[in-house]
């Protein structure tokens, strides 16, 4: 069964994405290939979403966008890696939070 969601979700569900993916390459980067929460919460959001195919598809181009990207800035772990990964880890907070919000007033 699909999640019906008002029309501006999609673009916060792809921001979450991003940030997911993000969080995921910065996490393999200092804990190692094992470490795959991030993609992990990737799949349950696209599970518990249930998107159609259209929003999947862009939904894990944006995953792996932002995966990339942060691939193309950091090459190891260091204090730099370690604080962006925290910063990301906080808009996707904020983003998870906004989409909760509507379902808890």
């Amino acid at each position: 069964m699909q999640v019906e969601r008002p029309p501006e979700t999609s673009a916060i569900l792809g921001d979450l994405a991003w940030v997911l993916g993000a969080s995921h390459y910065l996490s393999v980067l200092c804990e190692g290939k094992n470490t795959q929460t991030w993609r992990d919460a990737m799949v349950e959001l696209l599970e518990l979403e249930n998107p159609h195919y259209r929003l999947r598809r862009n939904l894990v181009a944006e995953f792996n966008s932002g995966y990339q990207n942060q691939q193309r800035r950091f090459y190891s772990c260091d204090t730099v890696s370690k604080q962006q990964l925290q910063t990301i880890s906080k808009q996707g907070r904020i983003l998870s939070d906004s989409l909760a919000d509507p379902y808890l007033k």
